[in-house]
């Protein structure tokens, strides 16, 4: 008899896991959506994008790749404005062309207010530490493209922290 409660406890337990997965899985928010400008462009003391020109398309998959997409023109949006893409806060990329800063704003529309509108920065920085190198260690610094590939997915990844945010169960939506 306990045998049997232990097993029909199991497959109880597996059935609303299951049921409770399926549930989130549906409720996950879908976008119609998804654009990236960069609004930098009109600032004359920035040559970012005439280094970096495919900057925009290169954010949009990446975002889109984190995210569920749909046709439904009535899904939400999302519109990203790069605002400064710069090296040690210097918009003026010389050198070696290289950036360790990049700021944006993220604006989430949604037109059956589902889940709501909302904005938010995301700005993204990375600096060199001075760390001691372990004796026997050859430090090899990361080529422009592992950086900047490191810089979009970093934006990417703190806007869909955001998004994963947007259940419709728990803000108020659609169930």
């Amino acid at each position: 008899m306990l045998d049997s409660l232990k097993i029909i406890g199991l497959a109880t337990g597996v059935s609303v896991a299951m049921w409770c997965s399926a549930a989130a899985a549906q409720e996950q928010v879908e976008f119609s959506d998804i654009n990236v400008e960069a609004s930098m462009s009109a600032a004359t003391n920035s040559n970012a994008l005439q280094v970096f020109p495919e900057i925009e398309a290169d954010l949009q998959t990446a975002i889109a790749s984190r995210v569920l997409t749909s046709d439904d023109a009535s899904d939400p949006t999302i519109r990203i404005d790069i605002r400064q893409i710069s090296l040690n806060g210097n918009p003026m990329l010389v050198g070696s062309n290289d950036f360790n800063e990049i700021q944006g704003v993220v604006d989430i529309s949604d037109p059956n207010n589902d889940i709501g509108g909302q904005s938010f920065p995301v700005n993204i920085a990375a600096y060199a530490a001075d760390q001691a190198i372990p004796e026997g260690y050859v430090v090899i610094a990361p080529s422009q493209s592992d950086f900047y590939t490191a810089m979009i997915n970093g934006f990417a990844d703190s806007v869909v922290a955001e998004v994963e945010k947007l259940n419709p169960a728990t803000s108020g939506g659609k169930n």
